[in-house]
């Protein structure tokens, strides 16, 4: 294994302890509230990502940085259905 892929394991592990935290949080809450509490956490996450002076470069990098997410997101919809209801 190359230092690369230990780095990334070790991120996937931390991402899912973290998970696990946030999991019981909400569960029992119904969808909408959990989809108000998700989105209102993304747009923290990318507001702060800031290019100090350059605001317009800052805000082309969080367009940017929206689309991977939304990307990801659709990646992980689709493999949590994967052989669900078909």
């Amino acid at each position: 294994m190359t230092a690369q892929d230990a780095d990334l394991v070790g991120f996937a592990a931390g991402a899912e302890a973290l998970l696990d935290r946030i999991k019981p949080l909400l569960a029992g809450s119904d969808a909408e509230l959990q989809g108000a509490v998700i989105c209102d956490l993304a747009a923290l996450w990318i507001a702060g990502h800031r290019i100090a002076g350059d605001r317009a470069e800052g805000d082309a990098m969080r367009a940017e940085l929206l689309e991977m997410h939304t990307r990801h997101v659709r990646e992980l919809v689709a493999m949590y259905l994967e052989g669900v209801d078909g």
